[in-house]
């Protein structure tokens, strides 16, 4: 679809929600993954979602079901969560142009910014939200199955990745990568380290989670307080811990100074841990989740790659980012572990 037809046929979406009444669309900011527009109705504005990553509505219809019932249950948060909105007919997707074509919806706007501040009570506060809403998750029983898998089934990360295709690539790197292949051999034996813990971790306890909360799927209000969690688009069935994984994943940089990053990471958890009380055994592979949330991507841009999209420098840097990040987390697993163990 060019460019300019996506437009004008973005102009004509609001009239499925809207048929008799006058409303704008207007441009502002939006997602990285999806194009995202903003409708102006009376006293009320609303956000247009084009899901751009896939055209599956059942992929849609879980998120849009887990979100309804979320709604349902609005008094036990403190903040808000996009709520789709059902059009006249009681559905909540329409398709742009033909059959087959880009698929859209209509969510409640809540007003905020992206977090820039990173102080310990803004981190706290963080994590309570995030606990918060794990707890709410768990409440939640979905009759549709959920059509993504969980992180640790890494066997489904990208189609061209399987398990031998990952292997034949860092342990026998194709000429362009040679320079990389001691990163990619170390890499490897992570993705080792994670594939021989899957049948532990299988045995965690299991909910709804988010799975990709971060600070930019974040919004908080004028006061600097959390306003809204955003982009549901991923939820699925997960091991519990992995919501906190993929957080503190985001929270850690291997430049900062480890006395700095204790305390971040311990006032996250100190929120956190306020709704979520984790077993012992999820904390134990608390790190290695951390780490799989860093191969996940690894593992997606190697398929990128291998698919013809992404050309040999971006994943290169890829390595390189998966490499410093992935041995760091294996040195300091202890420093995770004993900050959350110290918690309880």
């Amino acid at each position: 679809m060019r460019v300019k037809d996506q437009e004008e046929r973005l102009m004509e979406v609001p009239s499925h929600w809207f048929p008799t009444q006058t409303w704008k669309l207007r441009i502002g900011t939006g997602g990285m993954n999806n194009t995202t527009r903003f409708v102006d109705v009376d006293d009320r504005t609303y956000v247009l979602r084009l899901y751009e990553t896939h055209r599956d509505r059942n992929k849609i219809a879980f998120e849009h079901r887990v979100l309804l019932q979320l709604a349902a249950i609005r008094e036990e948060l403190a903040f808000e969560i996009p709520r789709p909105l059902e059009r006249p007919n009681g559905e909540t997707v329409v398709t742009l142009g033909e059959e087959g074509g880009k698929l859209a919806a209509l969510f409640t706007f809540t007003e905020g910014q992206n977090p820039i501040e990173v102080s310990s009570r803004h981190l706290t506060e963080m994590g309570q939200a995030v606990g918060q809403l794990s707890k709410c998750l768990a409440q939640i029983s979905v009759d549709i199955q959920p059509q993504y898998n969980p992180y640790y089934e890494i066997e489904h990360i990208h189609p061209s990745c399987t398990p031998e295709a990952i292997r034949a690539f860092c342990l026998q790197a194709p000429e362009p990568f040679t320079k990389q292949q001691n990163k990619l051999k170390y890499i490897y034996s992570r993705y080792m380290a994670l594939y021989d813990a899957i049948p532990a971790i299988r045995k965690l306890p299991h909910q709804l989670v988010h799975g990709d909360i971060n600070g930019s799927n974040m919004l908080v209000n004028e006061n600097g307080h959390i306003a809204a969690i955003l982009d549901f688009e991923f939820v699925t069935m997960d091991v519990r811990v992995m919501e906190l994984a993929v957080c503190l994943s985001d929270l850690i940089d291997p430049a900062m100074d480890e006395k700095v990053l204790r305390a971040r990471c311990t006032a996250f958890y100190q929120g956190y841990q306020s709704y979520i009380q984790l077993g012992d055994d999820e904390i134990r592979v608390l790190p290695l989740l951390i780490e799989l949330r860093r191969l996940d991507v690894f593992i997606h841009f190697l398929g990128r790659y291998m698919d013809g999209v992404d050309p040999q420098g971006v994943l290169v840097d890829i390595i390189q980012n998966t490499y410093e990040k992935t041995k760091w987390l294996d040195v300091h697993d202890t420093l995770l572990r004993f900050t959350t163990r110290e918690m309880k």
